[in-house]
């Protein structure tokens, strides 16, 4: 669990991390874009993401428009969904037993 929320921590710093350099590159001189999720995943795989699929379903649209978000929103969402699923447990049955 301590691995999970220290994954997830650092996830959400990268996150800050893109979304200040998104900050810079739009209030710099030059055309802005952005960098997108697909962009990415493309550096990180080295192959395109694929978004076309046989028949048009809620998924692929799904996987399409989370594709297109800013990538700091997806890997800033990850990382708080980690740190979500590792959160450390409250034992409630100890603290029941001591008013009961």
């Amino acid at each position: 669990m301590l691995v999970g929320r220290l994954l997830g921590w650092v996830m959400i710093g990268l996150a800050a991390l893109m979304a200040s350099a998104d900050a810079v590159m739009a209030l710099g001189p030059a055309e802005y874009a952005g960098i997108a999720t697909a962009e990415m995943v493309t550096l990180l795989t080295g192959d395109l993401p694929s978004t076309v699929g046989v028949e048009p379903s809620l998924f692929a649209a799904a996987k399409a428009m989370v594709l297109q978000l800013p990538a700091w929103v997806a890997v800033g969402a990850l990382g708080l969904a980690i740190m979500a699923a590792c959160r450390r447990r409250h034992d409630n049955r100890r603290r029941a037993r001591s008013f009961g």
